[in-house]
C-alpha cells in the first residue's frame, strides 16, 4: 500500500452502465455510469500533436493508486473506463497493471490517454 501523503490527487474512475443495442450486443451507456473516488498520483508520460487533417493534442498519462477507493471499497478498473481529474477526462488504455508485493496486491499502475481537438 502506498501512503496517502504520496498520493496527492483525487480522481474519479467512471464505469459505464451497459445496455443492449439493436443487435443484442452489450454496449457502454455513459448516461448510466457510476463513479469511484481514489487518491492517486497523476503524471504525464508523453505528449504529441496530430496535424494530419486536424489540430489534436494527445497526452499519455500514468495514474498510480492503491487498490481501494477513498471509501475503502476494492477498486475495479477496466479498459472501457474513464478517469476524471480536475477538468480533464482521460480514457483508460488497456487493463490496469497490478503491482504485487509478496503476499498481496500493492497498487495499480493505469495508463491513460487524453485527446483534445
Amino acid at each position: 500500500m502506498i501512503g496517502e501523503e504520496l498520493l496527492p490527487h483525487l480522481v474519479d474512475v467512471e464505469h459505464p452502465g451497459l445496455v443492449s443495442d439493436r443487435y443484442g450486443n452489450q454496449v457502454p451507456d455513459w448516461a448510466a455510469s457510476t463513479r469511484a473516488t481514489v487518491r492517486a498520483w497523476m503524471q504525464q508520460s508523453s505528449g504529441a500533436e496530430d496535424t494530419d487533417q486536424r489540430d489534436a493534442q494527445i497526452g499519455d498519462w500514468l495514474l498510480i493508486c492503491n487498490p481501494y477507493t477513498t471509501d475503502g471499497a476494492d477498486l475495479l478498473v477496466y479498459g472501457r473506463d474513464r478517469v476524471h481529474w480536475n477538468s480533464a477526462v482521460f480514457e483508460v488504455i488497456g487493463p490496469p497493471g497490478p503491482a504485487w508485493e509478496p503476499s498481496e496486491l500493492h497498487h495499480y499502475e493505469i495508463r491513460l490517454r487524453t485527446v483534445e481537438g
